[in-house]
C-alpha cells in the first residue's frame, strides 16, 4: 500500500527567553509565524528568522519550523 504525503500548513517558531520564574526554572515565550509557504526552503526560512531577531529584544533560545501534513493512501 502506497500513502501519499500532502503538506498542508507550515510555521516559524521563535523560543524567546522569558526570565526566570519563582522556583527559579527558566520561562518561555514563543513567537509564532503562522502560514509560512509550505514549499518554503530551510536556509530561507532560517533567514527570515535572523530578520526578525533582530527585531526583538529578548535571547532567543531556539528556532523552529513546524509543518502539518495530510497523509492518505494513493489510489
Amino acid at each position: 500500500m502506497a500513502v501519499l504525503t500532502i503538506p498542508v500548513t507550515s510555521e516559524l517558531v521563535l523560543v524567546m527567553d522569558n526570565g526566570i520564574g519563582s522556583s527559579g526554572q527558566q520561562l518561555k515565550k514563543n513567537r509564532i509565524y503562522k502560514y509560512v509557504k509550505t514549499s518554503a526552503d530551510n536556509e530561507d526560512v532560517f533567514s527570515v528568522a535572523q530578520t526578525l531577531l533582530d527585531l526583538q529584544e529578548k535571547t532567543n533560545l531556539s528556532i523552529q519550523r513546524n509543518d502539518s501534513d495530510a497523509i492518505e493512501e494513493e489510489v
